[in-house]
């Protein structure tokens, strides 16, 4: 079997370059969902990161600008929500919650756009 290729990963860094440099002060972050860990470690920490809340499903990007929360599912070209993201997604979004599944800077740049609170906002610049 061949080396694993990170295709999310490039994603998901640049997007949240673009959030901190687009908006102000905005406070980005990624909640870990994934752990590096083998054998019987991997078990525990499970047990342990569930004990503690994590939910699965939980998007990847979490921005907290000016009062606002949105919320931002990376995925690289060709992959899909799983049913834990796609049921989270679905929850979000029943609170009114801004949510968007992005393949690209671009796709977080119109997500920004969309979002109805967002309208009015001055982003600062495009990342090309």
């Amino acid at each position: 079997m061949g080396k694993r290729v990170d295709r999310e990963g490039p994603i998901h860094r640049a997007c949240i370059e673009y959030l901190e440099t687009a908006l102000p002060g905005a406070v980005v972050f990624h909640p870990s969902n994934e752990l590096p860990l083998k054998g019987k470690q991997v078990a525990r920490a499970i047990a342990k990161a569930k004990w503690n809340g994590t939910t699965p499903g939980y998007p990847d990007i979490i921005c907290h600008w000016q009062g606002m929360t949105m919320l931002f599912e990376v995925k690289a070209e060709g992959n899909y929500l799983s049913t834990a993201q796609r049921d989270m997604r679905d929850r979000l979004e029943g609170q009114a919650i801004p949510y968007a599944v992005v393949r690209s800077v671009d796709d977080l740049q119109e997500a920004l756009a969309d979002f109805e609170h967002m309208a009015a906002v001055p982003l600062r610049g495009v990342v090309s």
